[in-house]
Formats: structure tokens, C-alpha cells, sequence
């Protein structure tokens, strides 16, 4: 076993000094690493990123589906300290080939240093098929062997519940890689369970709640067979986040209930936590304030108690929200500030990008426009980054809101229509206020100038808002 895992080692350290040595010489690396396990793949990939960073090399990850043109895109990204790790490049074939059969010289000329990730068939294809390129590679290292079972669970029940990540690309990463196992481990029960839960958090954070309702309602029910109470309750949770981004809030108070009777009887202080905060924001979305309050309160409590630093910043936040209705709003600004300082402070982009945006929200009810408009922006940075689509469709509508009352009708009406577009595509109930917004631009210029101002704005939206965020 130990012969086995220094085996391993050996070949992840060989990959890690083929890249750091033709860093170190300004030189093109061109490797394969050639798998068979989708788990197998992770476990290198972590232990080389980590032996990359080690050395000063940064790791950028490029899909084919989006990339075909790889030669481009490595002279468009590349550095000297950059390594690209490239993914599903059969889906790119035959034109990815071409590129880099025909573009190969890019290659030398921009000294890339990058990884190949291959299956045993895509290695042959491109021998055959890319003879020329095939012919620049430096190494194919191997990693075909099936880890044993004993040896690879640890690693791979902690991947499997891992659903935080810091760039839209990252967490569309592991979701396909989260599918790729869930096909591969499909016998292993509980294994499932950890992925189809993950998953069920991760297409929610991309805004696909019914794919979210779907994964998360399978990993309930292997947690209700195998008799797991504490994901049980975690998995109904996150079914009540999901219906109530749907506008199914009486279905969602429903699940945190269940979920928080579950928590409170086998002593899960955390699952208590997240039943209570939730349950807050549903009464408080069905404008039950004092109830809301109450929630939100207890939920903070049970945070400090047992050190949750992340549950204490969503508890501060949400209690600011309540204060704001209720004219409040010096306190609302008071609790926003609290809880952005932890969410800064423990690296929580997701609740940073949240308090950034509800403090653009209070700034806006105190008539102070301009900061408004600086916390709206900065929402809008990260809630892009992260991939938070339901962010950034209500930090886009809350921003078009304030340009409008300055009268820069172009920047409100492009605020309003990627917000429309993003509500749209992710089945947002809150696009009504998104096409109220509009009418009501329409409405306040008139119907002729709103013709023109629409033929102007609508082909270059989306220029014109990064323009705003690049300052």
C-alpha cells in the first residue's frame, strides 16, 4: 500500500518538475496525463495544483467546449508563471486538433507550460490525428489504476460535500466532475448521497432550482433509507432554499420545519442554525417582521455558541434586512457593516457580494446615491465572478434603479435588461419587478424616445455595463 501510494506521489512530483523546470528555463511544457478514474483525476489534480503553487506556478483551467481554439487562448492567458490544465478535449475534436496541429508553433513561440487531461482513446485520436503536435509533447504520465476503496473515502467524502467556490469556473468544474463520479460511484450509497446533495446546493448557486430540486429530493431519500438524520435535515433545507427562490415560500417553510425537528432532536446546533435562519427569511419574505426577527435572533444565538463565524455574519446580515422596512435604516447600515467584516475576514465571497449589495440598498433609502452606486458595483464584481446569477440579476435591477433617477436613462435601461435577461434565464419570480422597471422608463420618457434609446442600448448592453465596473 505504502509502495503504491509512493508510486503515485512519484508520478505527480514528475508532472510538477517538468512544469517548475520549464518555468525556471523560460521554456514550453506540452504533457499528458493519461487516466482512468474520475476520483483517480481529482486526487492528482489537487496534489499537483498544491506542488505547483509551492513553486510560484498558478494554475488556469481552460474547458474545449468553450476553448477550441486552444493556441489562442494560451497566447491570449499565458505567463510566465502560468500553467493551463486543459479538460474534455474530445469534445473540442476535430476542430481542436486542427488548431493545435496547424497552430503548434504558438506553443514554442509563447513557452506554454501546460497539462492535458486524457482518456487512453482521446491519447490515440490525437496521435493519429494531430501527428505534429503529438510530436511536441515532452511526457504522457500515467495514472491508470483504481484507487482501493479504503484508501480513496476520506478524500472523496470530503470532495463530495464540498460545495464553496471562490469563481464561476471552479464551481462549473466541479459540477461536471461531481456527475462524472456520481456515474462512476452509482452502487456506493452514501458516496451518492454526499454527491447528489452537493450538486443539489451547487446547480442552486447557479440559479437552476428545479435541477437543484431534483438532485437534492434523490440525496433525501438515500439519506432517509440509510438512516442519516444529520443530512436529512440538511438536504430538506436546501430543498426550502430552493422552492423558495421559486416563490413556493409556504412549501419552503414546510421543509425548514421538518428540518429543524430533525436538527433539535439528535443535537444538530449547526442544522439548527441554518432551519432557524431560513425560516426567518421566509417570514420575512412574507412580510412577517416581528417573526422574521425572532428567527433571525435565535439563529444568531445557537452562531456564537458554537463558533460559526460564516452562520453569525448570515445572521447579522439578515437582521439588518429587517431593520430596513422598518425605517431603520442607520441600523440596517450598523448590522451590514458587521457582517461584511466577517464575511471579508473568513473569505465568504457569496456573503460578502450579499452585504455589499444590501448595503448599496440601504445607502439608496438614505438618498446618498453615489455610495449606492460604488456598493452596487462591487456586489456586481464578485456576484460574477462566484457565478451567483441571482446576485447579479438584483444588483443589476437595484443599479438601474439608481441611474434612472439620475436621468442616465442608457445605463438604466442596460441595467434593467441583462437584470431582465439573467432573471430569465434562471427562472427568477422577481423578473416582474425587472419589467416593471422597464414599463415604468418607457412610461417616464415616452414611447418614441424609449423606440431609439432601446436601438441604441439593447446590442451593446453589456459593454456598456462593464465599462461602469472597469471604472
Amino acid at each position: 500500500m505504502d509502495g503504491a501510494k509512493a508510486a503515485f506521489e512519484g508520478r505527480v512530483l514528475r508532472l510538477a518538475n517538468y512544469l517548475s523546470r520549464a518555468y525556471k528555463y523560460n521554456k514550453p511544457s506540452i504533457l499528458f496525463a493519461m487516466y482512468l478514474s474520475e476520483f483517480l483525476r481529482s486526487d492528482v489534480e489537487n496534489s499537483l495544483k498544491s506542488a505547483l503553487a509551492a513553486q510560484g506556478l498558478e494554475v488556469v483551467s481552460v474547458d474545449t467546449i468553450n476553448f477550441k481554439d486552444l493556441p489562442s487562448f494560451f497566447a491570449a492567458k499565458n505567463s510566465d508563471n502560468t500553467v493551463f490544465f486543459v479538460y474534455n478535449l474530445d469534445k473540442g475534436f476535430p476542430e481542436a486538433l486542427q488548431y493545435l496541429n496547424f497552430k503548434r508553433e504558438v506553443l514554442v513561440e509563447h513557452q506554454v507550460k501546460a497539462v492535458f487531461w486524457v482518456r487512453e482513446a482521446e491519447l490515440a485520436r490525437i496521435s493519429l490525428e494531430a501527428p505534429d503536435f503529438f510530436a511536441f509533447r515532452n511526457r504522457v504520465v500515467e495514472f491508470m489504476e483504481v484507487p482501493a476503496a479504503e484508501e480513496r473515502r476520506p478524500a472523496l467524502v470530503e470532495f463530495a460535500l464540498e460545495a464553496e467556490y471562490k469563481s464561476l469556473e471552479e464551481l462549473k468544474r466541479s459540477i461536471e466532475l461531481k456527475e462524472k463520479l456520481l456515474a462512476e460511484l452509482s452502487a456506493e450509497a452514501q458516496i451518492s448521497g454526499y454527491l447528489l446533495g452537493s450538486l443539489g446546493i451547487l446547480y442552486a448557486q447557479i440559479g437552476f432550482y428545479k435541477k437543484s430540486i431534483k438532485y437534492t429530493e434523490k440525496a433525501l431519500k438515500i439519506a432517509r433509507d440509510i438512516g442519516d438524520r444529520q443530512n436529512e435535515g440538511a438536504w430538506l433545507v436546501n430543498l426550502g432554499n430552493a422552492c423558495h427562490q421559486l416563490g413556493q415560500v409556504e412549501k419552503a417553510i414546510e421543509y425548514y420545519e421538518q428540518a429543524f425537528v430533525i436538527s433539535s432532536g439528535i443535537g444538530d446546533q449547526r442544522g439548527e442554525e441554518a432551519a432557524l435562519g431560513n425560516l426567518g427569511d421566509a417570514y420575512g419574505h412574507l412580510g412577517q417582521a416581528e417573526k422574521a426577527f425572532e428567527y433571525y435572533e435565535q439563529a444568531l444565538v445557537i452562531a456564537r455558541e458554537i463558533g460559526d463565524r460564516r452562520g453569525e455574519g448570515v445572521a447579522l446580515g439578515n437582521l439588518g434586512g429587517v431593520y430596513g422596512p422598518l425605517g431603520q435604516v442607520e441600523k440596517t447600515i450598523e448590522y451590514y457593516d458587521q457582517a461584511l467584516v466577517i464575511a471579508r475576514e473568513i473569505g465568504d465571497r457569496r456573503g460578502e457580494g450579499a452585504d455589499l449589495g444590501n448595503l448599496g440598498n440601504a445607502c439608496y433609502q438614505l438618498g446618498q446615491v453615489e455610495k449606492a452606486i460604488e456598493y452596487y458595483e462591487q456586489a456586481l464584481v464578485i456576484t460574477k465572478q462566484i457565478g451567483d446569477r441571482r446576485g447579479e440579476g438584483t444588483w443589476l435591477n437595484n443599479l438601474g434603479r439608481v441611474f434612472k433617477d439620475l436621468e442616465k436613462y442608457d445605463l438604466a435601461l442596460a441595467c434593467y435588461l441583462l437584470a431582465k435577461k439573467i432573471r430569465m434565464e434562471i427562472k427568477d419570480p422577481e423578473i416582474e419587478t425587472t419589467e416593471d422597471n422597464i414599463n415604468e422608463l418607457k412610461t417616464k420618457i415616452g414611447a418614441e424616445e424609449f423606440k431609439k434609446l432601446m436601438a441604441t442600448v439593447e446590442p451593446n448592453a453589456e459593454e456598456l455595463i462593464q465599462g461602469i465596473l472597469a471604472g
